[in-house]
């Protein structure tokens, strides 16, 4: 239920995608920007020390055949990965250059979470707003008029994330350089599959959180969270097949598309996603709390199953009553022939 609905309202607001685009390229160029700043002085000590340049060139040319349709991804890789793992060990020369390179990289994607998610809270207002009024706000409107949520929300995230994130991204690392001597490219699928368990976990961690401080404006952020995590216990089930078919979508699209439309797909397939993750977890709290929610401009959405409304509880009472008064009709009447024969 949570999937179809949320697709069906994707596509009845699709103008939002365009609007998320346009930040997120602006959050990549300001973290580009700064970026830049940062990693361009250590590479160059990298490479004056180390013979890293090497394995990057022979990697760019391994990409360029991709790119140019010569070679597949499937034979890339037996020579991609080789010189990735090489790489890294080259740099482990200079492990000081390094340690610096991999901190301006964390700090760097942290800058680059903290502008994105500052879009977060405004995105599940407006999304809740056409859900529950049928009501259209402006993306950038909603943005400024919501900016201290957006940026208290998006620290606060952040706060949480950025560890697990962290750990994540380690763990991935670690698989790859293990596995794919173990079991070669096999490690790809196995890979995918821990993705979407991970990111599908992770989503379900923070679905209660934004739906509770639109309908709990006074809470805390933290405090809210914390409030958050009890809903979401008892929605694990319907919220992970919810999340795991849209992950496992992603990856399906990216990895079928990105190269036939040179990159496009993941511009749009990424902004997609995150409106659709706040959907989901709107659907999902409107059904635990059995409210009604517009799909489009013309159809509502009744969230409470059908014997337990209302109206149907009224008319199935109304049925009985019908029932009763017809059965004690026909008693009577049974009766009074009775006593007309004897």
């Amino acid at each position: 239920m949570e999937f179809k609905y949320s697709i069906s309202i994707l596509f009845s607001n699709i103008g939002y995608v365009f609007k998320l685009i346009a930040w997120i390229l602006l959050s990549m160029l300001v973290t580009a920007a700064i970026g830049a700043g940062m990693i361009i002085p250590i590479w160059r000590v990298l490479s004056a020390t180390t013979d890293v340049n090497a394995h990057v060139i022979a990697l760019k040319e391994c990409f360029s055949q991709v790119w140019e349709g010569s070679i597949n991804m499937r034979t890339a890789a037996h020579d991609i990965v080789p010189e990735v793992i090489e790489a890294l060990n080259s740099m482990n020369n200079n492990p000081s250059a390094l340690a610096g390179l991999i901190i301006a990289i964390c700090f760097l994607f942290a800058l680059y979470c903290f502008i994105r998610g500052l879009s977060l809270y405004s995105l599940s207002d407006i999304i809740n707003k056409l859900m529950s009024q049928n009501t259209r706000f402006g993306f950038a409107g909603n943005m400024v008029f919501n900016l201290k949520k957006n940026i208290r929300f998006s620290a606060c995230r952040l706060i949480i994330s950025f560890p697990i994130d962290v750990a994540f991204a380690a763990i991935m690392i670690s698989m790859a350089i293990v596995f794919y001597q173990l079991i070669g490219l096999f490690t790809v699928p196995i890979m995918l599959v821990f993705s979407v368990v991970f990111y599908s976990l992770r989503a379900i961690l923070f679905s209660g959180w934004l739906p509770r401080l639109l309908y709990h404006p006074d809470e805390r952020m933290l405090v809210a969270f914390k409030r958050s995590i009890y809903y979401v216990k008892y929605n694990f089930t319907d919220l992970f097949k919810a999340y795991a078919i849209i992950f496992t979508m992603i990856y399906l699209i990216i990895y079928l598309c990105t190269i036939p439309t040179g990159g496009l797909t993941a511009i749009v397939i990424i902004p997609t996603h995150f409106f659709l993750l706040r959907t989901v977890e709107l659907i999902r709290y409107y059904r635990s709390k059995g409210l009604s929610f517009y799909l489009d401009g013309s159809t509502v959405v009744n969230t409470v199953d059908y014997g337990f409304r209302p109206d149907n509880q009224e008319a199935a009472s109304s049925a009985d009553n019908k029932n009763i008064i017809h059965e004690e009709s026909a008693e009577n009447n049974d009766k009074e022939d009775k006593n007309e024969q004897e």
